[in-house]
């Protein structure tokens, strides 16, 4: 049998369907893992701190996968690299499913994690658009399988954990990574897009963001976007008095609005050439706004605050990625994307553990939720201060 590489490329289309549920399968098992956080806390026992460790050590892989798997994908093709996160991600499943120890269920999280991080850059490859000019809606689109397979998470496994225990939802990812990733082995040929015209990104306002200083935005808004995945659940079961069952659906609330954000603000960032940055900077403080708003509200409000959490904490990332490219020249755009994606695993494993340490300290959830507040607003600072020309001149200083 020929080789992935070797096969016709398929076409733009598949490469973004193909994207969305390999991204939406992969944040199935990695979100999934908190999504029955209360059960697992009983079972092994594990602390506030132990609960951000989920999502922390997950993403810890993801960190670890990510630049190798970038450089693999450009060597063997992104079929192959798929395939392989995707078998990664079904032995995650299968350890942790296993696991009667939490040393052994975080090997589990940390195999997760890798397969995860591997999956990231050949979707990118496949669903790269041919038209830059839409670039922020095209990776918004790809983007969004994320908050989708946590949709799905939410709303099934905490029921399926409640039925069968905790480890039937590990085994429910197991099945789903391994299938997709038989399928995509069979149809093969999936190779980088050849791009029509420029690869470069269109000329867009006389502001860019400034790099490295940039990077920060991800670093801070991928950890407030991780702690809202890992702790919802829990924060919904213990400081509002919600089922596990109404958490995990809460849960799934927040991260539909993360869909349809995602494909607004991709949306919107394209429809003018000034609106990346200014979308950059209101998904952050929006998004401060909309987690002090879970604070607040009463409880029949709930509903309305975790949409506007998710729309805004977790709507971003399709608008960044494309705002990083645009900040670099073209020859470096795989190099600044790498390098995004590192710093953006990096805020996913710090923040949420600094978050169960401080919950822990404190005995409040309030005080949690506050500093994921002040970090949001953090990341609209920098999408508004560390901006720079977008001249050709000045990226011609910079590269000297």
């Amino acid at each position: 049998m020929s080789s992935l590489t070797s096969r016709p490329t398929r076409s733009i289309r598949e490469g973004i369907v193909l994207s969305v549920v390999v991204l939406a399968v992969g944040s199935f098992s990695v979100i999934g893992a908190s999504a029955n956080a209360p059960l697992l806390r009983e079972s092994l026992g594990l602390s506030a701190v132990g609960v951000g460790a989920i999502a922390s050590v997950a993403y810890l892989g993801a960190m670890l996968s990510a630049s190798p798997a970038g450089r693999l994908t450009d060597r063997h093709g992104p079929g192959r690299i798929i395939v392989t996160g995707l078998g990664l991600l079904a032995l995650g499943d299968f350890i942790a499913l296993l696991a009667p120890h939490p040393i052994v269920f975080y090997c589990g999280i940390l195999v997760l994690g890798l397969g995860y991080g591997a999956i990231n850059p050949p979707t990118t490859v496949v669903s790269n658009p041919p038209n830059p000019q839409r670039r922020g809606l095209v990776l918004s689109v790809k983007q969004s399988g994320v908050p989708i397979g946590g949709v799905v998470a939410g709303a099934v496994l905490p029921s399926v954990g409640l039925e069968w225990g905790w480890r039937a939802a590990f085994a429910l990812g197991l099945v789903l990574c391994a299938v997709l990733a038989m399928a995509v082995l069979l149809r093969g040929g999936y190779r980088a897009q050849p791009l029509t015209g420029s690869a470069a990104a269109r000329a867009r306002s006389a502001r860019r963001l400034r790099l490295p200083q940039g990077y920060a935005y991800g670093l801070l808004i991928a950890g407030v976007q991780v702690s809202i995945f890992a702790f919802t659940a829990v924060y919904l079961v213990e400081a509002r008095g919600l089922s596990i069952e109404r958490a995990g659906l809460g849960v799934s609330i927040l991260l539909m609005g993360g869909v349809v954000g995602r494909l607004f603000w991709g949306w919107l960032s394209d429809s003018r050439p000034t609106l990346r940055l200014p979308v950059l900077q209101a998904t952050a403080f929006l998004g401060a706004l909309s987690i002090l708003s879970l604070l607040l509200v009463p409880d029949w409000a709930l509903i309305g605050a975790l949409i506007a959490v998710g729309t805004t904490s977790v709507g971003w990332n399709g608008v960044y990625i494309a705002a990083v490219a645009e900040a670099c020249l073209p020859h470096r755009i795989g190099a600044a994307t790498g390098v995004s994606l590192t710093l953006i695993n990096l805020g996913a494993i710090v923040v949420p553990l600094m978050i169960g340490v401080v919950v822990h300290i404190s005995g409040s959830w309030t005080v949690g939720l506050t500093v994921l507040v002040v970090l949001s607003m953090a990341a609209g600072v920098v999408a508004l201060v560390f901006t720079e020309s977008a001249s050709p001149q000045a990226l011609s200083d910079r590269r000297s």
